[in-house]
């Protein structure tokens, strides 16, 4: 199945790249966070790939890199329901750091 993607405006020169097969707040439709550079450029935050965030010269650039590493960027069955099963509250423990405990 080909992948659409589409941008969603987060702010001034800030972007979320979303698989638009999924509805909106479902894990498998955020594929990565884009910011443009002050100098120019664009910086690609992948949300499944383990690796460094990307730079690219244009958003079409961000698009390609999305689309040939697909089978990476888009997280998995298992990563969504991973997700959806942990949920998180606040620490009983009387240290003075709020500690999130699963």
């Amino acid at each position: 199945m080909e992948q659409t993607l589409i941008w969603e405006p987060l702010a001034p020169g800030g972007w979320r790249l979303c698989d638009s097969r999924y509805p909106a707040g479902q894990v498998q439709r955020l594929v990565a966070y884009v910011e443009r550079g002050e100098r120019g450029g664009y910086e690609a935050v992948w949300i499944a790939r383990r690796s460094a965030p990307t730079w690219h010269t244009s958003r079409a650039d961000v698009l390609r890199e999305a689309r040939r590493n697909a089978g990476s960027v888009v997280p998995t069955a298992a990563d969504a329901e991973l997700h959806e099963a942990v949920a998180f509250t606040a620490s009983s423990t009387s240290d003075r750091h709020r500690v999130l405990a699963a």
